[in-house]
């Protein structure tokens, strides 16, 4: 009974826990708030006050003003690429992370519930009375044990799992 409760909790906690913390890093960052560089905000600012003061400037000529306007508005379009590629590469990094943490969790989980189960598979996870018949899948239910009507304990991992992923998705969507 034991081992029953134990796989079914292993192979929940696989289901569940990669998807949780995917969402609580997500929700973490959250709660951080976005931060931009200041320096970058500053060279942003600093290109749009420039751009500012060329419009508002006396010049000699219109050919001189109209250069100004453009060498500005360059500065201006350069720090926002800046900025803009700045952000792209954080966040890059961050689903990178997330992606990271979803399949080492998966992994790890998977690993434990093989280890119990190399472990265990020549204990029975459950014994079913002759009266209760697992007629054509008997032996394949069975297989490392060799007890009659018996669960072993890879056939139980893997409907659990099975199960586990079914619902889930179900309930995801």
């Amino acid at each position: 009974m034991q081992l029953f409760i134990m796989i079914a909790l292993m192979c929940l906690i696989n289901t569940l826990l990669p998807d949780f913390i995917r969402n609580y890093v997500k929700l973490s960052r959250f709660w951080k708030g976005t931060t931009t560089n200041a320096l970058l905000q500053a060279e942003l600012d600093a290109a749009r006050e420039e751009l500012n003061n060329v419009h508002t400037a006396q010049h000699a000529g219109e050919y001189a003003r109209k250069i100004k306007t453009m060498r500005a508005e360059r500065k201006v379009t350069d720090a926002e690429i800046k900025i803009r590629s700045t952000h792209q590469m954080e966040v890059l990094k961050q689903s990178t992370i997330d992606t990271v943490a979803y399949y080492v969790s998966k992994v790890l989980f998977s690993l434990f519930v093989i280890i119990v189960c190399a472990r265990h598979r020549q204990i029975p996870v459950m014994i079913f009375d002759d009266s209760f018949s697992l007629a054509p899948l008997t032996g394949l239910l069975s297989f490392p044990t060799g007890v009659y009507n018996a669960i072993s304990v890879p056939a139980w991992a893997f409907s659990c799992n099975f199960t586990f992923r079914l619902l889930y998705g179900l309930v995801k969507k």
